[in-house]
């Protein structure tokens, strides 16, 4: 399980191989790609990288690894796989088959399957995979959001392709990737907004949340990047924009690379205010644990979407057998 496509800003890749360590704020420094390099005997034995640079105790997790730990701890959770590689989909379903939480229920339910709606572009192409067969004929309730962005607009019916997912049950939601308003895919927002009604199973939408890549770093004693030519936390935002990361390469910011992505080239997924106005129901981010704590502080992190409000403990009351995911997701 690893975020980049190299290993070095979140492995000890280069420590561990005396190599210069990779520096995200430079673009330089020992960063192979994750696809060229073998799990066994290499990557198993890095040490995962924070955020801020720090190298600590825990090694890279597989997929199994982190859903034994979630069984192990008892912890009510669930995991949404944000797959980038289209290959991976298929071997993290049978890696998953026979793995549950302490509930008893099987991951392969709890564990939400978030694909590039490109990959598959409607229900008839998505069941007819060998493993969603196996899925349904074990009846194992996936859960399932389809990811649009812009460049899919242009090349095919992104609008019917929405229409079509929201008819199965096994569709939670859909992740739309507007990067202003009235730009592509804005259609797809629309939808779910004024025709909510008309949908099979699911009412909800989210999208990226783009606050950028810098985040004001935690004081420590322990190791952390040197930041270059950026002032932390001067840069966090910058000229209306903000800084991103970029392999092998220094960071630039967001709006300078969204082409015509944006009416009017400005990148408005920075602006958490302006995905509530666009009526959003959840965001991701790569920053998760440092927006918490800032939208906490702004009156946006409302834990009470997140939880059934029966809840008291989901091993102990039998949570999970009363609720599925897509019941978690809607709350």
């Amino acid at each position: 399980m690893i975020h980049d496509g190299g290993l070095g800003r979140t492995t000890d890749v280069g420590e561990q191989t005396q190599q210069p360590a990779y520096n995200p704020f430079t673009g330089k420094g020992y960063n192979p790609l994750v696809n060229q390099q073998n799990f066994k005997g290499f990557i198993e034995n890095l040490h995962i990288r924070d955020e801020q640079g720090r190298v600590h105790v825990e090694t890279v997790p597989t997929l199994p690894d982190m859903v034994h730990s979630i069984y192990e701890t008892g912890a009510n959770v669930v995991l949404q796989l944000d797959f980038k590689d289209q290959a991976a989909v298929e071997p993290a379903y049978w890696a998953l088959k026979n793995l549950t939480n302490r509930a008893g229920v099987p991951a392969n339910e709890w564990c939400i399957y978030k694909l590039q709606a490109k990959w598959w572009k409607n229900p008839g192409e998505f069941e007819a995979l060998d493993w969603v067969q196996d899925a349904f004929a074990s009846g194992v309730n996936l859960a399932y959001i389809p990811v649009y962005n812009p460049e899919d607009d242009a090349s095919w019916d992104t609008l019917e392709s929405l229409k079509e997912w929201a008819k199965t049950n096994y569709t939670i939601s859909a992740e739309i990737e507007v990067y202003s308003t009235g730009a592509p895919l804005q259609d797809l927002q629309n939808y779910i907004l004024h025709n909510g009604t008309d949908m099979g199973t699911f009412r909800t939408s989210g999208i990226f949340y783009a606050p950028g890549d810098f985040v004001d770093f935690i004081t420590s004693n322990r190791t952390r990047f040197d930041t270059a030519n950026y002032s932390i936390p001067g840069d966090i935002q910058k000229n209306n924009s903000v800084y991103v990361f970029q392999d092998n390469k220094a960071p630039v910011l967001l709006d300078s690379i969204v082409g015509n992505k944006s009416l009017d080239g400005h990148d408005y997924r920075s602006d958490f205010n302006w995905i509530i106005q666009q009526g959003f129901q959840w965001v991701i981010t790569d920053t998760a644990d440092f927006w918490d704590a800032q939208l906490r502080t702004q009156g946006h992190r409302n834990t009470s979407h997140l939880m059934a409000s029966r809840e008291v403990d989901g091993v102990s009351n039998g949570w999970y057998r009363r609720q599925h995911t897509r019941d978690f997701i809607e709350a």
